[in-house]
């Protein structure tokens, strides 16, 4: 941990509500996804929870850093893969009209913004302190 880590209750408890709200996502994906995307979506989530984990304790490395560097373009690859297979294959795609997957995408783009801050702060802060 660097010499001023400060750890941000705030984040923390997004990690934790996250990291629920994570096994919801996942078995709902596995409820109608096949097995190897919702593997893949477990992944994610799991880095995800990793990543803002780590920023949350203010965790942050040169080689952390590096990592992240590749990591947070594969979280936001991910946010917006997984928003057009459900757009197209979800539920309840057929039935969406645009007006209520741009209302969709916006709540989930508010709903994940700290952890896509997170993830960027984790890899391309210029500082140790993140």
């Amino acid at each position: 941990m660097s010499t001023n880590a400060k750890i941000r209750p705030w984040m923390l408890a997004y990690t934790v509500i996250f990291g629920l709200f994570s096994i919801f996502f996942v078995q709902n994906d596995y409820s109608q996804y096949p097995l190897a995307y919702t593997a893949v979506c477990a992944l994610m989530y799991a880095v995800i929870f990793a990543g803002n984990l780590l920023y949350s304790l203010g965790y942050a490395t040169r080689p952390i850093q590096s990592l992240w560097k590749f990591v947070f373009p594969l979280v936001m690859l991910h946010f917006v893969g997984t928003g057009i297979v459900d757009a197209r294959f979800g539920r309840h795609a057929h039935s969406a009209t645009l007006v209520s997957s741009i209302i969709v995408w916006a709540i989930g783009l508010v709903l994940f913004f700290p952890a896509f801050r997170a993830h960027f702060l984790l890899g391309y802060s210029r500082d140790q302190r993140v």
